[in-house]
């Protein structure tokens, strides 16, 4: 009868050695999220609108940001032009090092929730607000 050997346990970030992970895949930040009278969760169908965002920044974050960026009208991931929007200031709230970023969004369906606005900066997309409502452009 032998000594058994004790388990050990797994290495913290042990599954990160086992497969290669991406590192220029798009990310997420909600570091400069902001709700407002204007930006919010809807009233309506709160849960699945968050359903649908949470669907959406996951099958996004499998792509490169040349992915996101020539999409198409699936995502609609395009620049926004703030002359043409209800905050021709943009992101006013934001630091000036922020502000001078291109400002981006994509859509979270066909039809349906509207739209996510951030900035996006090297493979970090930053939401800055959540539309559903179309607010930006009424």
């Amino acid at each position: 009868m032998g000594i058994k050997k004790a388990k050990t346990a797994p290495v913290v970030g042990a599954i990160h050695k086992l497969r290669e992970i991406p590192t220029d895949l798009v990310r997420f930040s909600f570091r400069h999220l902001t709700f407002s009278d204007k930006f919010h969760l809807p009233h309506d169908d709160v849960g699945r609108y968050v359903q649908t965002l949470l669907e959406r920044l996951r099958d996004v974050s499998t792509m490169k940001v040349f992915e996101i960026k020539g999409a198409g009208k699936g995502l609609r991931c395009h620049a926004i032009d703030w002359n043409g929007t209800t905050e021709p200031d943009g992101y006013k709230h934001l630091s000036p090092q922020l502000q001078d970023c291109e400002p981006r969004q994509f859509s979270l369906s066909a039809n349906s929730y509207g739209r996510v606005h951030g900035i996006l900066i090297d493979n970090v997309f930053y939401v800055v607000w959540l539309d559903p409502g179309h607010a930006l452009y009424r």
